[in-house]
C-alpha cells in the first residue's frame, strides 16, 4: 500500500498565508460563536507572505482540526486558538489548540495508528496526517488532562518549499 506522499494528489501553488486562514476559518468563526467558543488565529511575524501548498488540502486539514476542537470544547470560557508559525527547521507550524478536557493517555497513544483505528474514533485526523505527509510534513498531538491545566493541541509542520 502506497504512502499518504505517494497516494494523495497534490495541487501545489503559492498561496497568501493570511488568506488561507481566511479560507480556512470563516465558517468555524460561526460555527464557534454560536456554541459560545472563542477562536483565535495567531499568525507569527517569522511567517512569510506566502507558502507553497496544495491550499484546498491544507485548509481542509485547518478547518477540520478546529471542528475537531468544537466537539470537545466547553461553551463560554471555551477557546480555540489557530497559531501559525515558522519552527528553526524552515518548516510551517500550523498548531489547533483548545481548552477542553485534553486525551487520555491510552487513547493519545492510538490516536494517528491505523490498526487502532474503529468507527468513532479520529478519521478527520489521521486524513490531516495523510495531508501533512503528502506534504512531507507530519501531524503531532500533545493532550494534558489534568483538572486545572487540560488542553489538546495538534500540530501540523510542513516544509517551506
Amino acid at each position: 500500500m502506497p504512502d499518504a506522499s505517494e497516494s494523495i494528489p497534490l495541487v501545489r501553488q503559492d498561496v497568501d498565508v493570511g488568506v488561507l486562514l481566511e479560507v480556512a476559518t470563516e465558517v468555524m468563526q460561526r460555527q464557534a460563536a454560536a456554541h459560545g467558543v472563542r477562536l483565535n488565529i495567531h499568525i507569527d511575524d517569522s511567517v512569510p507572505t506566502t507558502v507553497h501548498v496544495d491550499r484546498d488540502k491544507i485548509a481542509w486539514a485547518i478547518s477540520s482540526l478546529i471542528g475537531s476542537a468544537l466537539r470537545h470544547v466547553q461553551g463560554p470560557g471555551g477557546l480555540i486558538i489557530v497559531g501559525v508559525s515558522c519552527d528553526p527547521q524552515s518548516r510551517l507550524a500550523i498548531a489547533v489548540r483548545d481548552n477542553g478536557p485534553g486525551i487520555a493517555a491510552e487513547r493519545l497513544s492510538k490516536l494517528l495508528r491505523r490498526d487502532a483505528w474503529r468507527p468513532g474514533s479520529a478519521l478527520a485526523l489521521l486524513l490531516v496526517d495523510d495531508i501533512a505527509t503528502a506534504h512531507g510534513g507530519r501531524l503531532d498531538v500533545e493532550s494534558k488532562t489534568d483538572g486545572l491545566d487540560h488542553f489538546t493541541s495538534v500540530r501540523m509542520t510542513i516544509p517551506l518549499r
